[in-house]
């Protein structure tokens, strides 16, 4: 196996040097984003769009087999089927961003073909850890768009604020998984782990990440809102798409900001731990 060439030493990250209070976890994961952004890019815009695919499926799906005798049970099976196909490729994809951003973090040139040979040794397992790691995640956006039409925004945000404590819990097992090889029950064992006593602190920082990519999202839904208004009803095709690609284009910088700060967050919790258990 070729040895990994050095990116540039002024660019490591990891191993961090201290414990980070919370301010700077996101800062080196903004350094670290900035830093990784055109190399992860590509495969983040990829991951949006193989997320989406679900929701892009069961409307052609629906104005196909709506009018159909059996059409119910070829929507629900088509769109299963989606969701299946789209976890499995969207794990791949989080596995490639994750490795690309841990190599830039350490200051070493990422290499398409080892990430792509690991990602596929482990890609099974990886949905697995994902699950794990986004499972909460991914369930409060499910219900949010359920409750949306039943409480008000601002019970819905609290109710959202309040389950970011349980999330903290899991969420850095996929680093654990990625980044350390672990298999993926020991890598959410490893979050909880190193976690658990520290909960508040990962909820602070994912309040705040969840706060910035919000904010990118608030902006892109006012400009989809004065779109409508200038252009009118009659162009609601072409508001969709508008509103699609600035969803693509924020999910595509979103993804590995997220992935980043979790990379940072990561490592100053095995610190923490390690530096308690010597202590002890």
């Amino acid at each position: 196996m070729s040895r990994a060439q050095p990116l540039d030493a002024k660019l490591s990250l990891v191993p961090l040097s201290r414990p980070l209070m919370t301010g700077e976890v996101l800062d080196a994961g903004f350094r670290l984003f900035r830093a990784g952004l055109l190399r992860t890019l590509p495969y983040s815009g990829l991951a949006v769009l193989v997320f989406e695919l679900p929701a892009v499926l069961s409307i052609f799906s629906l104005t196909s087999f709506t009018r159909g005798s059996g059409g119910s049970f070829l929507v629900s099976h088509e769109k299963a089927t989606a969701w299946v196909v789209a976890s499995l490729l969207g794990a791949a994809l989080l596995g490639v961003i994750t490795l690309r951003l841990q190599a830039v973090s350490k200051g070493v040139r990422p290499r398409f073909r080892a990430e792509i040979v690991t990602v596929l040794r482990r890609w099974p397992a990886a949905l697995i850890a994902s699950l794990g790691a986004f499972g909460l995640p991914f369930l409060l956006f499910s219900l949010g768009k359920v409750l949306n039409s039943l409480l008000p925004g601002v019970a819905l945000i609290f109710i959202g604020a309040l389950l970011l404590w349980p999330m903290s819990l899991f969420v850095v097992a996929l680093p654990a998984f990625w980044c350390d090889r672990l298999g993926p029950f020991a890598a959410i064992a490893q979050a909880l782990r190193v976690s658990r006593r520290r909960s508040w602190r990962m909820f602070g920082a994912m309040l705040a990440t969840a706060g910035m990519v919000a904010v990118f999202y608030a902006v892109s839904t006012i400009l989809i809102a004065m779109l409508s208004q200038m252009i009118g009803r009659a162009d609601l095709f072409l508001i969709a798409t508008v509103s699609s690609m600035l969803s693509l284009v924020v999910g595509a910088f979103g993804v590995p900001f997220v992935l980043a700060v979790l990379i940072v967050a990561y490592e100053d919790l095995k610190l923490r731990r390690d530096l308690q258990g010597w202590r002890a």
